[in-house]
C-alpha cells in the first residue's frame, strides 16, 4: 500500500499544479498582456504580477518596451531628381494593446512573435511611405547637410499619425545614411564643385562691388573735405590780402586807414575764388588814382570769407603824399615786371605805348 502513496502524491501535485496554472499567469515588468476567451479580447492586463483567470482563457503577451525596427537602405528620388540610398530607422512603443492585438492577428498566429512581424512589416511600409513622401520634395543637400533635421522631424509626424490608428506611437525616426549611388557620386561630385565655384565667383563679383562702392564714397569724401580745405584756406588768403592791401594803400599815401570786419548772414553756396585772382589782386600795378579817400575795398570779399566783410576807409584828416603814392606805383610795377618777364619763359607781345610799359618810356637818366 505504501509504495502507491509516493507515486500518488506526485499525480497529485502535478494534478494540483496544472490546475493551478490553469487559473493564473504571470505578467513581467517588460510585458503588457492580453486575455482572450474563445479567442476573443476580453481584458488587457498592463501592470506587472500574478494575474488570474478562467480555464477557458488564455493570454497573449506584448512587449511594452521601446523597440526598434531598422529599415533596409532604399533608393528615393529628391525634387530635383537625384537618386539617394537612404539607410533609416524608427523607434516605437505599442501603447494600444488591444487595438495591435486586433489590427494584427488576422496576419499572424496570434503569438506574441507573429504579432511583432506583423506589427513591423506595417511599420516599414508607412516607413518607406513617409521616407518617400517627406524627401521627395527636398533636394539631396538638404536631406544631406542643410535641413536633415527638420526632414527626421517631418518623417516622424507622419508616422505617428498613420502608426496610432495601429496602436503604436513613433518615437522617433533617424536617417542613418544617406549618399549618393556608387556608380552617381562622380558625376555628382563634378556638378557639386562647379555650383560651389560659381558661389565662389558671384560671392567675389559682389565684393568687388562693394569695394568700388567703397572706394567711390572714400574718394568723394577726399574731394569733398581737399574742396573745404581749399575753400577755407582761399578765404584766409583772401582776408590777410585784403587786409595788407588796405595797409599798402595807407602807408604809400601816406594816410590813415581804418580796417572793419564785418559779420555776415552765413549761406550755403560755397564761393569759388582761384589762386590767379588773389594774385591778380596782390601783384597788379596799382596807379595813383586807385586810393583816392572815398575807396571802398568791397571786391575783397570775393575771395574772403563768405560769413565776413572786410571794409578799408581813408579816415579823414590826412593829406596824401604824391611822392609815396608815385614810389607805390613804381614798386609795385617792378614786382609785375618780374613776374612777367622771366628770362626764357615768357613772352609778350604789346604796344610800345602800353600802360604796362610806361615807366619804361618815362626814363629820365640822372646828369
Amino acid at each position: 500500500m505504501n509504495r502507491f502513496i509516493g507515486p500518488g502524491l506526485l499525480i497529485g501535485a502535478v494534478v494540483v499544479i496544472m490546475v493551478v496554472t490553469s487559473f493564473v499567469f504571470t505578467v513581467k515588468e517588460t510585458e503588457q498582456a492580453i486575455v482572450l476567451r474563445f479567442g476573443d479580447p476580453v481584458r488587457v492586463e498592463t501592470d506587472a504580477g500574478l494575474k488570474f483567470k478562467l480555464p477557458i482563457e488564455n493570454d497573449v503577451k506584448l512587449d511594452k518596451r521601446n523597440l526598434e525596427y531598422d529599415h533596409p537602405a532604399r533608393e528615393i528620388f529628391t525634387v530635383n531628381q537625384e537618386r539617394l540610398v537612404v539607410d533609416a530607422f524608427v523607434r516605437y512603443r505599442i501603447i494600444e494593446p488591444l487595438r495591435y492585438y486586433e489590427s494584427f492577428r488576422a496576419a499572424s498566429g496570434g503569438d506574441q512573435l507573429s504579432l511583432r512581424r506583423a506589427g513591423e512589416r506595417r511599420i516599414e511600409a508607412v516607413l518607406e511611405s513617409s521616407l518617400r513622401g517627406v524627401l521627395g520634395e527636398a533636394t539631396d543637400i538638404d536631406i544631406i547637410r542643410n535641413r536633415r533635421s527638420v526632414l527626421m522631424l517631418a518623417i516622424r509626424d507622419v508616422m505617428a499619425e498613420e502608426a496610432v490608428r495601429f496602436g503604436v506611437e513613433i518615437i522617433d525616426v533617424k536617417i542613418r545614411r544617406a549618399d549618393f549611388p556608387k556608380e552617381n557620386e562622380d558625376d555628382v561630385f563634378q556638378r557639386m564643385r562647379s555650383e560651389r565655384i560659381q558661389i565662389a565667383q558671384r560671392i567675389r563679383a559682389e565684393g568687388e562691388e562693394q569695394a568700388r562702392r567703397i572706394t567711390a564714397q572714400a574718394d568723394r569724401a577726399e574731394t569733398e573735405i581737399l574742396a573745404r580745405a581749399q575753400r577755407e584756406a582761399l578765404e584766409i588768403q583772401g582776408r590777410a590780402d585784403a587786409t595788407r592791401n588796405c595797409i599798402f594803400a595807407g602807408a604809400y599815401d601816406g594816410l590813415p586807414v581804418r580796417i572793419t570786419v564785418n559779420e555776415l548772414e552765413p549761406v550755403e553756396e560755397l564761393i569759388e575764388a582761384s589762386e590767379e585772382a588773389v594774385e591778380t589782386i596782390a601783384e597788379a600795378p596799382v596807379a595813383q588814382e586807385s586810393f583816392s579817400p572815398s575807396v571802398d575795398f568791397e571786391s575783397t570779399r570775393a575771395v574772403a570769407d563768405p560769413s565776413t566783410e572786410i571794409r578799408c576807409e581813408f579816415l579823414p584828416g590826412g593829406q596824401r603824399d604824391p611822392q609815396r603814392a608815385e614810389f607805390f606805383a613804381f614798386q609795385r610795377s617792378l614786382l609785375a615786371y618780374e613776374q612777367a618777364l622771366r628770362d626764357g619763359e615768357t613772352t609778350i607781345l604789346l604796344s610800345p605805348d602800353s600802360e604796362f610799359f610806361r615807366y619804361f618810356n618815362n626814363f629820365q637818366p640822372r646828369n
